[in-house]
């Protein structure tokens, strides 16, 4: 009847003008997060980082590609795509361009280790982003070669048993499923992230840096954080094992409101409240966090808020040229609480410059 039509139509248009719309995994997104104070609004801020990252030395001027380039490369490609800044995605695109040429081939790094092999999200990102054939080829054979040698228990031959590793091995599978569609690739993602869930989650929902390292360290943490994340926006929850990831994504989370700090900081050690606060992690959770809230995971006031805490708290570690102030160094394993604390920190470290676009990104959607 027509008068159904209009109610339903009235309805729709009600729930448009509230801020309220439809969602499901992996749907455009519904959080609302207020006004930011002038300066602080992650558009700004993120294309500001992007270009810090575009001024900086080449890399192919330097050592060739270290996993820290690869993902910042990653983090604003995507970005800028993400929010439609066309001029600043080609920007990204050229500074990365050379490696698709003869000259460039030696700044790629051979795919042999997890920090090598995370390369491959910049082509396959790349190539989401504009189509360029080349990118796909490119970055499809780092997919393949993080399993051309399997282990037992069809995993990686790259499995490291560090936290970072589940990133750099389930975001690239995971792309690779998103271009392909083979269940390969999503159900490789499934084994390494369930491992690592199994054997480094604890009852509170954060994870040990390492079997022997029982240690909360705030970035290790920050790189499950991601990776769960990457899997749980990226992969269909029909995929087997993709509801034992939620669960834990979920406990993450939960766990983490736990020990954000009053300024919206988490700390280097993330449950030790006398631990310098430290800005890659705050990135990297601030970008899971609002990931959840974006997609529905995570509900209530409380999740929003510590979202918001944290994005505020990142802009205020931010210099005048847009380098994230305390970002901690490279950091191995140690089952002791002072090597952890006593690591140096650093202004403009790669890891707080894209763990904060990361969070830009999740922001502006």
């Amino acid at each position: 009847m027509a008068w159904r039509r209009h109610l339903i139509f009235l309805f729709l248009f009600l729930m448009l003008l509230s801020g309220t719309a439809f969602t499901c995994r992996g749907a455009a997104t519904v959080a609302n997060w207020g006004p930011w104070p002038k300066g602080d609004q992650p558009r700004t801020v993120g294309i500001k980082l992007v270009r810090n990252l575009l001024a900086r030395k080449h890399f192919a001027m330097a050592h060739g590609f270290s996993y820290m380039e690869s993902c910042a490369g990653y983090a604003a490609a995507q970005f800028t795509g993400s929010i439609g800044e066309k001029h600043l995605l080609a920007a990204v695109v050229k500074r990365y361009a050379v490696v698709l040429t003869r000259r460039g081939r030696k700044y790629v790094p051979p795919p042999v280790n997890v920090d090598n092999s995370v390369f491959g999200l910049l082509p396959l990102e790349i190539y989401q982003q504009t189509g360029g054939k080349p990118y796909l080829k490119l970055g499809m054979r780092f997919a393949l070669a993080q399993w051309s040698k399997p282990i037992a228990g069809k995993l990686s031959r790259e499995t490291n048993y560090y936290l970072d590793g589940a990133f750099k091995l389930a975001a690239v599978q995971i792309h690779a499923f998103q271009i392909t569609h083979k269940k390969r690739y999503a159900r490789r993602a499934v084994r390494e992230l369930l491992l690592f869930i199994k054997d480094f989650q604890q009852p509170d929902g954060l994870f040990f840096h390492g079997i022997k390292a029982h240690v909360y360290w705030g970035r290790g943490d920050g790189w499950m954080a991601s990776a769960l994340t990457e899997a749980v926006t990226g992969l269909p929850a029909t995929i087997p094992g993709y509801a034992h990831m939620m669960t834990s994504y979920r406990a993450m989370m939960a766990g983490l409101l736990k020990y954000q700090a009053k300024d919206g900081m988490w700390r280097q050690v993330v449950n030790d409240p006398k631990a310098w606060k430290e800005s890659s992690c705050t990135g990297m959770f601030t970008y899971a966090l609002a990931a959840g809230v974006n997609h529905g995971w995570l509900r209530g006031s409380k999740y929003r808020t510590a979202v918001r805490k944290g994005w505020l708290a990142l802009c205020r570690r931010l210099d005048s040229k847009y380098n994230v102030r305390d970002v901690c160094i490279l950091t191995e394993h140690a089952n002791n609480w002072a090597y952890y604390l006593s690591r140096p920190k650093q202004t403009g470290n790669l890891h707080g410059q894209f763990s904060m676009m990361w969070a830009a990104r999740q922001l502006c959607r």
